[in-house]
């Protein structure tokens, strides 16, 4: 192509011009074009897997979101491989259920725009990707490769070990989040907090059986009424305990009045203003010495583990 005997500058100032569907697709017309694209293409921030329609890869440039590439079985694709469409590249596949062709694409975007592949960021704003456009067998092992993840309902037992996981209406699945999930940070929309179930969670702490638990917040489901009072009954009862780990009011010698939340779901969930002020909380000191603060009301549920 034309392109490639143009002066290294003007290369840059061309590349960086094209959006990024087109940036793939020069990439994809021989090595050189791709080692072109590389060396001149424009920083990118993420690169993510949208499972919203069909499975599509997306981009975030300065926190904006750019589509590149859409893995579609539709019939209208079979005449040719590619064709454009609004800012998009369209990819025909008879085989898009194959996580392994999702994982294909996914690094070599990630190697096109400089992103680091070995983790996967998922976003979802349909029904359950996990059940819908995978094997069963197959989404186990793609779930193992995820760093985040957005979803309106819970997908397949892996989804509890994904580090950053957002569940938009995790309802009756509350309790099995609250005694299973096992990754760091976790919101959950929607619960349904029966009273006693944050103990659960509160308990395995303590026995030092959920040590990658970072963070665990969930938002009542305002259909549904919460009561608390088991949660709040156990805690107060610590507060004497003869035992090692006990309950303490927050002290500002010990600790931040502001949990530090650090994790990449504050880029995707707007908390409410005071979630991480910790001022009224109920401090858990372990045996180890280790401190964490549970949050309770009505309305949520909130347990943060201090470092």
């Amino acid at each position: 192509m034309r392109i490639r005997s143009y002066p290294s500058l003007i290369n840059r100032q061309i590349i960086q011009e094209m959006n990024p569907s087109a940036n793939f697709m020069l990439s994809k017309t021989s090595k050189k074009m791709k080692d072109l694209v590389k060396n001149n293409i424009y920083k990118v921030d993420q690169v993510w897997v949208d499972f919203s329609l069909n499975v599509a890869f997306v981009i975030e440039i300065d926190g904006k979101i750019y589509k590149v590439l859409d893995l579609s079985d539709d019939r209208v694709l079979r005449k040719g491989m590619y064709r454009f469409l609004i800012n998009t590249v369209m990819l025909h596949s008879s085989v898009v259920d194959d996580y392994r062709e999702i994982l294909t694409n996914h690094n070599y975007i990630c190697e096109i725009f400089k992103c680091e592949s070995s983790r996967i960021s998922v976003v979802d704003s349909s029904e359950a990707f996990i059940d819908s456009q995978f094997h069963i067998e197959d989404s186990y092992e793609f779930l193992w490769n995820v760093d985040f993840c957005h979803l309106r309902v819970l997908g397949s037992p892996p989804s509890m070990k994904i580090p950053h996981l957002i569940v938009d209406n995790s309802q009756f699945k509350t309790m099995d989040f609250m005694n299973y999930y096992d990754g760091k940070n976790i919101v959950l929309k929607n619960a349904w907090l029966d009273d006693g179930l944050g103990g659960v969670l509160i308990l395995n702490w303590i026995m030092e059986s959920r040590e990658n638990v970072v963070s665990f917040i969930a938002f009542q489901d305002a259909q549904k009424v919460s009561d608390q009072s088991r949660v709040v009954a156990f805690l107060n009862s610590k507060r004497n305990a003869i035992t090692e780990e006990r309950v303490e009011d927050w002290n500002p010698a010990k600790r931040d009045r502001f949990y530090k939340y650090d994790s990449i779901i504050a880029n995707h969930h707007v908390f409410p203003e005071d979630t991480f002020d910790c001022e009224h909380g109920y401090d858990i000191v372990r045996e180890d010495g280790k401190r964490a603060t549970v949050k309770v009301s009505p309305n949520y549920f909130m347990f943060f583990v201090w470092p």
